[in-house]
């Protein structure tokens, strides 16, 4: 069995060239009060034992690790993975590193990856609230760290952080408006969980919409849970035992909506004949499932980078606004029912 081999420190450099640790410290640091022949018999020791300098130590000691972590929801969703891609684009760009993890959702799992990160790992952080959060004092921690955070996405007015995010009540109302334009009356919500900000927004605009438009939604209408494809069909199977059909369906994802549109099909219902579908996040797969789903375009790349740009300003000392970003409407063959126009 083979030995871990050991790390070799700066105290094993001393040893070999009878000096103290501080010495060969300064020597690597090419620190002046060290003779020139000192520092060029420490360093060359050094390359020939194949030291490896602690870079968290190195870190701390600086005050700075050019590293930027990032903490999403998940890493596999094409609305994280894409506002990555922004927020690496613009990091790098100003030599910035960054440092990826995903709470799967759990709030315990966010804590101690944001404990973690305050330790000297990174300067500053962009993260998207896990939906089992409703305590942020983890967030709130990082500021008495003196560590910068930008929220995108999923924020909470309960955090001193600066914000990226959609208008999502503008998003919201505008599908209803548009269903209602082109004759839907009966139009249904999967609204997600009320404490994240994202689904509740979304909630708000699809009731103020339907208000306005002189419709007061029943007790059935809307549901409330988690994101994912089972979510919708088991809202499907709702649906479809109660005594009649919804116009449309309104759902706050892209993944629940998908698996509404699979069930109420599966049973025999016409999309978009009998219920329109309409979901939100503009996911790869709208396009390329049949009908192709309605949905609504969050630019999360865009996000991606206001957000690095904004916490790279808040690490320059400036204080940057927070940033909205205004969603659009993409319509797709869900909701082209028959004598029915897109806008």
């Amino acid at each position: 069995m083979n030995e871990k081999k050991k790390k070799i420190s700066i105290y094993d450099i001393a040893a070999v060239l009878g000096v103290s640790g501080s010495t060969v410290s300064r020597a690597l640091q090419n620190h002046p009060a060290i003779s020139e022949k000192v520092r060029e018999q420490v360093q060359r020791t050094a390359r020939e034992m194949n030291y490896k300098p602690n870079a968290l130590a190195v870190n701390l000691k600086r005050g700075y690790s050019k590293t930027i972590g990032v903490v999403v929801p998940y890493i596999n969703r094409n609305f994280f993975s894409s506002a990555i891609e922004g927020i690496e684009e613009i990091a790098n760009k100003v030599g910035y590193d960054v440092l990826i993890c995903q709470s799967n959702e759990q709030h315990e799992k966010e804590r101690k990856i944001l404990h973690s990160l305050s330790q000297g790992k990174v300067d500053g952080v962009i993260a998207s609230i896990a939906y089992e959060t409703n305590d942020y004092t983890h967030f709130n921690n990082l500021a008495e760290d003196r560590i910068p955070l930008v929220l995108f996405d999923r924020v909470s007015d309960e955090v001193k952080a600066g914000t990226v995010r959609g208008n999502d009540y503008q998003g919201a109302y505008r599908v209803v408006e548009y269903l209602f334009s082109v004759g839907c009356k009966r139009i249904f919500h999967y609204a997600g969980f009320q404490h994240v900000t994202v689904w509740r927004d979304r909630y708000r605009g699809w009731l103020d919409a339907l208000q306005a438009c002189g419709i007061t939604p029943g007790a059935d209408w809307v549901r409330t849970g988690g994101i994912t494809q089972d979510a919708g069909v088991a809202f499907a199977r709702e649906i479809l035992q109660g005594k009649a059909l919804p116009d449309a369906i309104f759902s706050t994802s892209d993944w629940v909506a998908l698996g509404i549109l699979l069930e109420l099909m599966r049973n025999g219902v016409k999309v978009p004949e009998e219920v329109a579908i309409f979901g939100y996040a503009n996911e790869p797969f709208d396009e390329l499932i049949t009908p192709s789903l309605s949905s609504v375009d969050q630019f999360s790349k865009r996000m991606g980078c206001a957000a690095a740009r904004m916490l790279i300003d808040k690490l320059n000392g400036e204080n940057p606004e927070d940033v909205i970003i205004e969603p659009e409407l993409i319509f797709r063959d869900s909701t082209r029912v028959s004598g029915m126009l897109s806008v």
